[in-house]
């Protein structure tokens, strides 16, 4: 894809985690379902209006342009009105990322009816979910939402679970997917959360499901192999150029695993506390796909988030438009400063607890 000059370059990563438990797909491997309370049919109740939420998100607040990654505890799309707060976000002037599993043909239609200029912004994780779909006959609506994504001018990028369970599968997956998706589909990894380490879901040896899965291909894979089960103990600026926010709530940390917590929504006077984790507190990054791709420790890794998203169709064409193609390929670290005294940190957050100031000063000195 040719580089594009001059275009917006990330300032945060806002994950959005969205408390609506409602899904209309069992995916086997679906990390949600392991844990002691799945799937409770509850929608998330937003205390605000979409206004005032993308008024808390503000480019003025925030710093400057973000990517928001919105994300339910079920299928995003069928949390009631997501379209119009993702929508008044983007008016901001930010970028979206919206998690799917691709079958809630409504609420996708809603948003694919935005200005042009809005669709550019939006990038649809599409949740390949390939023997939940065929079980339930919606692998042609699955396919057609694709298009219609594309057709509309947003970005799609489809994402499938390398389980054990699909192999036998895997033949049928490849035909359907340069077919409808002129490209074989990216690799994620399935975790088992249930595990202290939070292990690869699979019963095959390491040797045997590399092997099975090479085949794909899939850039996405091979850099979630370098990190996944790989202790992060470089600085990691999440807190500071990204946070991990309830759509809902407000309550916001630092990422999946925080030392210090805020809510952001209560009083939009206060400004937001920007603190840095410093050294991860869980055992790998499984999200450093998105965070350590797009630079939340600083010079980590050349790869772009961008172009292991991305895939180039047998026609020549992208499934991710060039400006949020662009818009991805950029680096936190080229929107933001580091941190390199305690008397910085101390500015950050001045009315802090000595606590926080205690971990503040010892993050600073890992």
């Amino acid at each position: 894809m040719d580089k594009i000059e001059n275009m917006d370059k990330i300032k945060r990563y806002i994950l959005c985690a969205i408390p609506t438990s409602i899904c209309n797909l069992r995916c086997h491997y679906c990390y949600l379902s392991k844990r002691e309370i799945a799937f409770q049919g509850e929608q998330a109740k937003f205390r605000y209006s979409p206004g005032y939420i993308a008024e808390a998100f503000s480019k003025d607040r925030l710093g400057g342009i973000c990517l928001f990654n919105f994300c339910a505890d079920g299928e995003t799309l069928l949390t009631k009105q997501i379209d119009e707060y993702i929508h008044e976000i983007v008016k901001e002037g930010h970028y979206a990322e919206i998690v799917t599993n691709l079958t809630a043909t409504p609420m996708l239609e809603k948003i694919l009816s935005w200005e042009p200029d809005l669709l550019d912004r939006v990038v649809f994780k599409c949740s390949f979910h390939y023997l939940e779909l065929m079980r339930k006959n919606l692998l042609d609506t699955f396919a057609d939402n694709v298009h219609k994504i594309w057709d509309a001018g947003a970005s799609a990028t489809i994402e499938l679970v390398p389980s054990d369970e699909l192999i036998p599968f895997i033949d049928s997956v490849k035909e359907f997917s340069l077919k409808q998706f002129g490209a074989l589909p990216q690799l994620t990894i399935a975790r088992d959360d249930a595990t202290p380490d939070i292990d690869y879901l699979t019963k095959l040896p390491m040797s045997e499901y590399d092997k099975i899965w090479a085949q794909f291909d899939s850039d996405f894979w091979r850099f979630k192999k370098t990190i996944f089960k790989v202790k992060r103990n470089e600085f990691c600026y999440a807190g500071r150029w990204s946070l991990y926010v309830n759509l809902a709530t407000g309550d916001a940390s630092q990422c999946y695993g925080s030392w210090f917590s805020q809510n952001i929504y209560k009083d939009l006077s206060r400004p937001i506390q920007f603190i840095p984790v410093g050294k991860c507190l869980i055992p790998h990054c499984y999200n450093g796909h998105a965070l350590l791709a797009s630079g939340c420790i600083p010079e980590f890794t050349d790869i772009l988030y961008g172009d292991i998203r991305d895939r180039t169709k047998n026609d020549g064409g992208h499934w991710l438009q060039p400006i949020m193609h662009s818009f991805l390929n950029s680096k936190l670290e080229e929107s933001n400063e580091r941190i390199n005294n305690i008397e910085m940190a101390y500015s950050i957050f001045s009315s802090s607890k000595a606590k926080t100031i205690k971990r503040i000063k010892s993050t600073l000195n890992q």
